[in-house]
């Protein structure tokens, strides 16, 4: 009876290892129960609270999914934010303050709190972090009023600012817990919404559609009223119904169904319950991932960053695809976009004159953010194939080899001959390898974009009888590129 009991309590503990995220040198683990979807950087890890199991399970999962976030900072870090020396003893003195504060029913906002100034934190976050705070949702934080308040969290101190809002149809609500151990601070944020409080109600729904119905004239005499209410929208127009789509507005608790606000609650408590702060080592984590469907890892260089989406279907096996580029340059990206001349291109349609001039300008643009792109690595893979397809591919590997050959090859060569200023294809290479066990086929292409940016674009292809695997790996070619990574894509096939 003893041997059984130890041996369910050390499955146990492998099945908790199993579903934790562990980063040594950062001091933390999280339990992350196998998400659907993760992100991993040098100092920040993110996932869904949705494992990758149970996602397509139900389709109401994905309406309920939480995102959950942690940020590390190191004491050197908080330094350069705070502008003066952090340990866990300074967190604890700023927790009492606030804590005083709640308790006398006073604003936390009445006295300096410098740990609670988060745009400091994004100002940050070029090296290496990437935090709610950061670009993307900065402007909209700011119309907010934030909900501040302190106490222990599955037993951890925490000074917790929550964001309470409305976006178009959604409800959302942003939970960060501020929490420290071994002279470090940690970011614990979780994202929730809720689809169905602000949705249209079905007779709205119902309604939307009479009136289209209504619309509908066949009268011939109506065409040029019909020709009116069609005509596109100017670019400013259209800027103005997005941004009036992204505004936020402030929610009320009160005004939110005590069950909804509970979920979150337990979303954010969860998080913090499956945190497990510890000494940190003094060897940095290699950031990298692991396509278990291709049965194949690759480690990234320091600065970068992956996201994974991995789906199990019952009975039909898993896919996972991933994207990994530099956290820098996609941050550079960002900064650069000019979602002005996107909102232009897109109001207006090919025939009307304008158009190839806010083509130009879309291109002007784009010149600013190729600046700063310089590498983008994709793979996807599915495993337990069953398709009679991918059989018959390897059944008659010679006779499928010069088929698909010969397609490819064609396909290349056209794409050649429409080349233009946008867009070229300078030259390529293939290379093919079908046998009755696998099938590879491999493109090597260079590209223009712009006629001033070149880039190498490696694609390999392949599968067997179990798994099929695509590797898409582009690479500015006056840019260097870590030589320990370019032999690891080169690698990526079966």
């Amino acid at each position: 009876m003893k041997k059984i009991t130890v041996l369910a309590a050390v499955l146990v503990l492998c099945a908790a290892h199993a579903s934790a995220y562990e980063n040594s040198y950062a001091g933390y683990s999280v339990k992350d129960g196998q998400p659907y979807y993760k992100l991993e950087a040098k100092k920040v890890y993110a996932y869904t609270n949705i494992s990758s199991k149970k996602v397509y399970q139900n389709e109401e999962n994905l309406k309920n999914t939480a995102v959950n976030i942690v940020n590390y900072y190191t004491a050197e870090d908080m330094e350069q934010i705070l502008g003066e020396k952090f340990s866990t003893a300074y967190f604890d003195a700023e927790y009492e303050k606030l804590a005083l504060l709640e308790r006398s029913q006073l604003n936390p906002k009445t006295v300096p709190a410098p740990l609670l100034e988060l745009d400091k934190y994004a100002e940050h976050d070029s090296n290496g972090n990437l935090t709610i705070q950061s670009k993307v949702l900065k402007e909209k934080l700011e119309k907010l009023t934030p909900l501040i308040k302190t106490g222990k969290i599955a037993g951890k101190k925490a000074i917790t600012i929550s964001y309470l809002y409305k976006q178009g149809d959604v409800l959302v609500k942003i939970d960060t817990s501020l929490v420290s151990a071994n002279d470090r601070l940690y970011l614990l944020s979780t994202v929730n919404t809720d689809q169905d409080l602000y949705a249209p109600k079905k007779d709205e729904k119902d309604a939307d559609a009479d009136a289209d119905i209504d619309d509908i004239d066949t009268d011939a005499e109506s065409d040029e009223n019909d020709e009116a209410k069609t005509e596109p929208k100017s670019a400013a127009s259209a800027k103005e119904e997005m941004d009036k789509a992204l505004e936020v507005e402030n929610v009320f608790v009160r005004d939110v169904p005590a069950e909804t606000m509970q979920r979150f609650a337990k979303a954010h408590t969860d998080l913090l319950k499956g945190f497990k702060a510890f000494a940190p080592t003094s060897t940095p984590k290699a950031i990298g991932f692991t396509d278990a469907a291709a049965g194949k890892s690759v480690q990234l260089p320091d600065d970068w960053f992956y996201g994974q989406l991995n789906l199990k279907y019952k009975d039909k096996g898993t896919f996972y695809l991933t994207l990994a580029s530099s956290m820098k340059e996609m941050q550079e990206v960002a900064a650069n976009t000019d979602y002005d001349s996107v909102y232009a291109v897109l109001a207006i349609p090919q025939a009307d004159p304008e158009y190839q001039k806010k083509v130009t300008e879309l291109c002007s643009g784009a010149r600013n953010v190729l600046q700063h792109w310089n590498h983008l690595l994709i793979t996807a893979s599915v495993d337990n194939i069953t398709d009679a397809e991918i059989k018959e591919l390897l059944s008659t590997p010679v006779a499928n080899r010069l088929a698909v050959e010969s397609f490819i090859s064609e396909g290349l060569q056209r794409m050649k001959g429409f080349s233009n200023e946008y867009f070229a294809l300078k030259d390529y290479k293939t290379n093919f390898d079908f046998t009755q066990e696998k099938a590879l086929i491999g493109i090597n292409a260079d590209t223009d974009l712009l006629k001033d940016f070149a880039y190498n674009n490696k694609i390999l292809l392949s599968c067997n009888q179990k798994a099929a695997t695509a590797m898409l790996f582009i690479k500015k070619t006056d840019v260097e590129t870590e030589k320990s990574l370019e032999q690891q894509v080169n690698k990526w096939h079966f």
